[in-house]
């Protein structure tokens, strides 16, 4: 049935000031995926946080202005209310307090369940927010459109040197993921209403069909299509004419699922040999994650702990002797599982990963009740992403979910105080309460981290000097920095590196040595190894390499440091010397470069000297 667009115009009465600021700081954070900031340190990403945390302490400061204005509606408290603050709950109870991995992302986690419940309040007061906000979206996305067209047109620079294409994003992966989210809605927008707004739906549907097979992600395409497919299934065919088809072609119904699975299958395999490569890591990432979950099923590892825990894993897998040659080929040290359920189900163990997709599932349950087809759309494609993709270790997924999970959950059936004396009074009056001591807490959220911007900022700045290897200058900024950024491996790693530089071997270690728990980047152990080789502690050294080796067999570099160990004179080892030096002469690299044709022929001159002597 099509329903004709009245238009978002909102009267001047007692409430109109609350739902103004509303709709001013809702759309800000509806925008926060096109916001980055060169100027900071990972800009791209805490650009996004930051922007984030400014926008909910003006949405909070907002709320407790207006709050007392009046409104007559309480919000109901609903199951995924519950399962948001049970998640948030396992959360707190998994994570390592001790290492403190991820401050920032438990901060973030807090300004986005302060959110969800203002939120809640706010579309339950002025349900015509909805679509507002759902405009704001699809706005975000034709403006994420556009600036592909531009970068691939050259008319716009991209955040990655090796992809044209990236959007606001640092590469084509999420960028694709968030066009795929959003399109359903859109779609939706375009099958549901009239004359305007269909036509602006349109224009945004077709702007990101342009775009999104230019981003090679085939997890995007798989979600837009299962999403948009689900969309326009609600809105144009239904239950009821989907099962009057079946009883009509009855005898038919079983050829035809054969068909199709036939063909899904196929599609399967073409979007397999595709990007063969990455597939096979990915296949590689899931059972070794699935191995590392068998480890810790209920505990968990803790928010942030994956890159650690995950690598561990791989190297108990390698030395079982089971793994392929195209696993081992392939394998990496990846900061995230590309599979958020698996992620989730190793950090947060698997009452987490339960807890989880109940509160996605319950989303889709209340946004279907509602009649929210789009929201519901956009959580479909994101819960399908998911699943090959890594969106929700990005700010500005969570900050989509959120939105569109608010809008699925909040109905438009919510009760009115009648009077000052009745009890619905009284509840409207403790849900004003509650909501206050949300937006009290986002404030005091923004409070914690407001002077991490200026942190971010100077380490920013700082980089400048270190990727000029101008260390000697820049080492006492961060030490000074150390207090506040020691959660973050490559600061670690940096801070290490100027250590090394300047001859501060132990000291670099111990960074170094934090840093590997917090993170899989193999740079962490060559260094740590490099530093040991130069303290004169070559057992150590070598254990550290021989580790490294264990995780990632194929990679040549550790060879090359193995190799330089065993010429030491002090630790020198013919036998190891030649074993090494045949795997860095022999192994096929990923990639040919520079650097390993210089490995290989220094390598090459130190076996003939040694062959000479």
């Amino acid at each position: 049935m099509k329903i004709k667009y009245t238009g978002m115009e909102l009267k001047l009465h007692r409430h109109g000031i609350r739902i103004a600021l509303a709709s001013v700081f809702g759309a800000m954070l509806t925008a926060t995926p096109l916001v980055g900031d060169s100027a900071l340190a990972n800009g791209i990403v805490m650009g996004k946080v930051f922007w984030f945390h400014l926008s909910m302490v003006l949405m909070a400061i907002g709320t407790i202005v207006t709050i007392g204005f009046g409104g007559k509606k309480s919000v109901s408290f609903s199951l995924p209310d519950g399962l948001l603050l049970l998640f948030a709950g396992i959360t707190l109870v998994t994570y390592d307090w001790q290492l403190g991995p991820e401050p920032e992302k438990l901060l973030f986690g807090g300004q986005l369940i302060v959110l969800w419940f203002l939120l809640r309040y706010f579309l339950t007061e002025a349900p015509c927010l909805k679509f507002f906000f759902l405009f704001i979206l699809m706005l975000t996305g034709l403006a994420e459109a556009i600036w592909g067209m531009q970068q691939l047109h050259g008319h716009a620079y991209s955040h990655h040197s090796l992809f044209r294409l990236t959007g606001s994003f640092f590469n084509p992966g999420p960028y694709s993921g968030y066009l795929a989210v959003v399109l359903p809605v859109c779609l939706w927008t375009a099958l549901r209403f009239q004359k305007g707004m269909r036509y602006f739906g349109w224009v945004c549907v077709g702007a990101i069909l342009v775009v999104l097979p230019a981003g090679m992600s085939r997890s995007a395409w798989v979600a837009a299509i299962v999403a948009c497919g689900w969309v326009y299934w609600m809105e144009r065919i239904g239950w009821e004419k989907t099962k009057a088809v079946y009883i009509r072609y009855k005898n038919a119904a079983i050829p035809f699922f054969v068909i199709v699975t036939i063909l899904a299958g196929c599609t399967v395999m073409g979007l397999y040999g595709l990007k063969r490569d990455s597939a096979d890591g990915r296949l590689l990432m899931w059972k070794v994650t699935g191995k590392a979950i068998a480890g810790q099923p209920l505990a968990g590892t803790g928010l942030g702990s994956f890159p650690a825990a995950y690598i561990e894993a791989q190297g108990e897998y390698f030395t079982t002797r089971t793994a392929t040659d195209q696993e081992k080929q392939v394998a990496g040290c990846p900061e995230y599982a590309f599979n958020e359920y698996l992620q989730i189900g190793l950090e947060q163990g698997i009452g987490g990963l339960i807890v989880f997709v109940l509160w996605l599932g319950s989303m889709g349950y209340y946004g279907i009740r509602n009649r929210q087809n789009g929201a519901v759309g956009g959580v479909f494609a994101l819960a399908v992403f998911a699943v090959s993709s890594y969106p929700l270790q990005l700010p500005s997924f969570w900050v989509v979910l959120v939105f569109l999970g608010a809008i699925c959950v909040t109905g438009n059936d919510t009760h009115t105080a009648p009077s000052r004396e009745g009890r619905r009074y009284y509840r409207a009056l403790l849900a004003k309460g509650e909501i206050t001591i949300m937006a009290l807490a986002g404030i005091l959220f923004f409070q914690v981290q407001k002077g991490q911007y200026k942190v971010y900022k100077r380490w920013g700045r700082m980089q400048m000097f270190y990727n000029n290897k101008a260390y000697e200058s820049v080492i006492e900024d961060y030490k000074d920095l150390h207090g506040k950024l020691k959660h973050k491996p490559e600061f670690l790693f940096e801070e290490a590196q100027c250590l090394n530089k300047t001859g501060q071997y132990t000291e670099a270690i111990q960074l170094l040595e934090r840093a590997k728990r917090l993170s899989g980047d193999p740079m962490i152990r060559y260094m740590i190894a490099k530093n040991r080789q130069a303290l004169g502690d070559y057992r150590e050294a070598e254990r550290e390499l021989l580790h490294a080796i264990e995780i990632l067999p194929e990679r040549l570099y550790p060879y090359y440091l193995l190799a330089k160990l065993y010429a030491e004179p002090a630790f020198y080892q013919a036998d190891k010397f030649r074993v090494a030096a045949e795997a860095v002469l022999a192994k096929e690299p990923k990639v040919e470069s520079t650097a390993i044709r210089e490995m290989r022929g220094e390598i090459k001159k130190m076996v003939e000297k040694g062959d000479a002597d």
